[in-house]
């Protein structure tokens, strides 16, 4: 279960800068085999028709915030539709970042250590800048760049992003959750499927039932963009 919520309202006053950049078919030149450091997991995100990249830094010190962001991610997507390349820069103990990665983050999920920093180098990307995210398509055309999902609004433009190119490619489903778009009128938000709802005792309940407890003001509907829970918070005189 995410461990934490968002009520709904936060969707309409969140709003982080974010360089949005056209970058026309300039292709991703992506990491070689050779690179990846796989654990006991046998995923080869390198030949999903989707992709997101991120840059990692090992001594940063929103590395835990980031995995967190990114397996609440994992766990809203469908994984065989979109791959998710982790480029580790280059650090002095390997060993110790395989440790921190597979047993204590519990990342389930290979990485690639960028030996000497080349991909990141290759593709133009700042060394200075860890946390880039660039999300490509079949082709590894780059679609979107911008920062670290730990941002709001970038987090919500790949999302949304992820989730129109799977309807259009015919995976339905692939993208859970709560998406949040931006359009000329404002922000708009909905369920990219049908919701859960839970009261704070964890009791599931029906749809209708739910609906009239918030109408009624009973509950104040809590929800995550990483989970496609509703949580029904009781609301307090």
């Amino acid at each position: 279960m995410i461990r934490f919520y968002f009520l709904v309202v936060v969707f309409g006053l969140s709003h982080f800068t974010y360089a949005q950049e056209a970058i026309g078919s300039k292709l991703f030149q992506l990491p070689t085999d050779g690179l990846k450091v796989s654990g006991n997991t046998k995923v080869n995100p390198l030949v999903k028709p989707l992709k997101l990249v991120t840059v990692l830094d090992p001594k940063g010190s929103s590395i835990d915030r980031e995995l967190e962001i990114w397996k609440g991610l994992m766990g809203s997507m469908d994984i065989d539709s979109i791959g998710y390349i982790f480029l580790v820069q280059d650090t002095e103990d390997i060993e110790q970042f395989k440790r921190y990665w597979f047993s204590e983050g519990k990342m389930d999920y290979p990485f690639y250590y960028d030996t000497e920093r080349k991909v990141i180098e290759e593709n133009g990307l700042s060394v200075d800048s860890p946390g880039q995210t660039l999300l490509l398509d079949d082709q590894n055309a780059i679609i979107l760049s911008g920062s670290s999902p730990i941002n709001t609004d970038p987090f919500n433009r790949y999302r949304s992003e992820l989730y129109k190119r799977t309807l259009e490619m015919g995976m339905e489903g692939a993208v859970g959750g709560v998406i949040v778009e931006h359009t000329e009128r404002g922000i708009k938000w909905f369920y990219a499927n049908e919701p859960v709802y839970v009261t704070e005792k964890g009791e599931v309940i029906p749809k209708k039932q739910a609906d009239a407890g918030i109408r009624s003001k009973k509950w104040v509907p809590g929800t995550s963009p990483l989970s496609d829970t509703i949580r029904l918070v009781n609301r307090h005189p």
